[in-house]
């Protein structure tokens, strides 16, 4: 069968900053770099794999991704790449990963200055230090790269990426770094805002202001009160440059990452290069004004007027509905606060009426679970039982077997072609598995029956108790202790519409 070859490109950070100043194409470049190598070996590349951003591990790159799943499964003879690091600078899973799928799969990589044959000992345990070195060039880049930031902030000059509405950014001329330039026509709708905003207007009345202008920000096609506050907020406009307001931080949970950017109080704020677009005293009034203004759904008194206050999400933008109080006299409306958002609003009290029904609806299937459940004589739930058992065990022996296959190609004692075949009826195998011990219904179990017997009487409070004699504030303690959240959906409105829109409701089985 014959293998095909692969081509890999990736930009490094160094090269997305010599792109934004108009130096070179990368990607081109190095593709040229590789056919070249390719054509003087009488080497056709079949596929390319062209990562458009660098990312510094494997899950941030979708193309080797890809690439690496072709790898394992030995559709490669060899994959051309400009250099090791372009491969991977991780940590060192990734390393391992990357490493691990070469040499298992037999697959070569082929540079312009060498190639690396992974059955080779010498060039594997090259490949291998290739990398760590590469890891460690990284981690004192990005040390420099920060302390080049920092430094570069503490002279007013701006090291962001995107400069915020109101101006573009300008090279410094003799001197690296870049300042910050106004554009005038967003510079005059930066200080339209701030004049609302000191003027005692909120933010969503200045949003749908700027909305009916037709003025749109950068990235929308209309303004929400979240941007409105993000400007007003931001000392830039009055000639300041803030870093580290957000600092990206990484946990790990169940042995997966997450990224995180919360707000900091230690962050940088220095006197910009930049010229202001608004004094500080406007800038401050404004944030003055708009903190005395914003706060919760509730009034003066403290007392909250919506009973579905946190409850009701917009099922199509993910917002929190909110309940809109017309000055006429007409009927409390639901609606959803993001300008532009198809989503229709509905009269208060017909969403309330129908949360109801929907609760009653909900107790009745409840009862009939717990009914059906102790008739069964939990014969079901301990066929499942038995039943999730026996595949946990299978899955973990066929894991056993998994990592003995990788062990004895180590080996030797299997070739290459043995080892990816039987890798892959294991890994067949496990995959059925898994998804024989997701099917198995678990609504049933003793853990769910509880859950729900549980609620059962809150249910039926609320549903007995929900009535227009009750404050907004009780009926909202009422419905909070018991939903977690509803997802609301209506498209038409007008005549006839009114109780057109649909629930979906998240029961609390804690």
């Amino acid at each position: 069968m014959y293998k095909k070859y692969g081509g890999y490109l990736r930009k490094s950070r160094a090269d997305l900053d010599l792109e934004a100043n108009g130096i070179l194409d990368t990607l081109k470049r190095h593709k040229d770099i590789l056919l070249k190598t390719a054509e003087a070996m009488n080497i056709t590349i079949d596929e390319w794999y062209e990562e458009v951003v660098s990312g510094e591990t494997i899950e941030a790159r979708p193309e080797i991704q890809k690439m690496l799943r072709k790898v394992e499964q030995g559709y490669f003879e060899a994959i051309f790449v400009v250099d090791i690091d372009r491969l991977a600078r991780g940590d060192t899973a990734d390393q391992s990963r990357i490493s691990k799928c070469f040499s298992f799969s037999s697959t070569k990589i082929i540079t312009p200055t060498k190639i690396y044959d992974p059955n080779n000992d010498s060039d594997e345990e090259y490949f291998e230090f290739g990398l760590f070195m590469s890891r460690r060039e990284y981690k004192t880049i990005n040390k420099r790269l920060n302390r080049g930031r920092i430094a570069s902030v503490n002279e007013g000059k701006f090291v962001g990426s995107t400069p915020p509405y109101g101006y573009t950014k300008e090279k410094l001329k003799g001197q690296k770094g870049f300042k910050l330039i106004p554009l005038q026509e967003e510079a005059n709708i930066v200080k339209l805002i701030f004049q609302e905003a000191c003027n005692g207007i909120g933010t969503q009345t200045i949003a749908n202001n700027l909305n009916k202008l037709g003025v749109k920000p950068r990235k929308n096609n209309t303004w929400s009160y979240s941007t409105i506050i993000s400007i007003i907020q931001n000392p830039t406009y009055y000639g300041m440059i803030k870093w580290n307001h957000r600092k990206t931080e990484k946990t790990m949970v169940d042995g997966i990452v997450y990224k995180s950017r919360p707000k900091h109080t230690d962050y940088i704020l220095v006197k910009g290069l930049h010229e202001p677009i608004i004094t500080q005293d406007t800038f401050n009034k404004a944030n003055k004004l708009r903190t005395q203004k914003c706060g919760k759904s509730i009034r003066k008194d403290n007392k909250i007027q919506n009973p579905l206050m946190g409850l009701v999400k917009c099922q199509v933008c993910g917002r929190t509905m909110q309940r809109r109080n017309y000055r006429s006299g007409y009927i409390d409306g639901l609606v959803c606060p993001k300008p532009g958002c198809e989503t229709c609003g509905s009269h208060l009290y017909l969403v309330e009426n129908k949360i109801i029904e929907a609760l009653k609806n909900i107790l009745e299937d409840y009862n009939i679970i717990v009914e059906d459940y102790n008739i069964s004589n939990n014969n079901e739930e301990n066929s499942n039982n038995n039943t999730a058992d026996i595949i946990t065990k299978q899955i973990n022996k066929l894991n056993l077997q998994l990592e003995k296959a990788y062990d004895l190609l180590e080996q030797e004692i299997y070739d290459n072609e043995t080892f990816i075949e039987r890798s892959k009826i294991l890994k067949e195998k496990i995959s059925s598995l898994e998804l024989e011990k997701e099917k198995i219904d678990i609504h049933t179990t003793e853990t769910k029956i509880e859950k729900v017997k549980n609620i059962i009487p809150n249910i039926q409070n609320v549903i007995k108790n929900y009535n227009n004699s009750l404050s907004p504030e009780d009926k909202n303690k009422l419905l909070t202790g018991i939903i977690d959240n509803i997802q609301y959906s209506k498209f038409k409105k007008g005549i006839g519409n009114e109780d057109n829109f649909s629930l979906k409701i998240k029961i609390k089985l804690s």
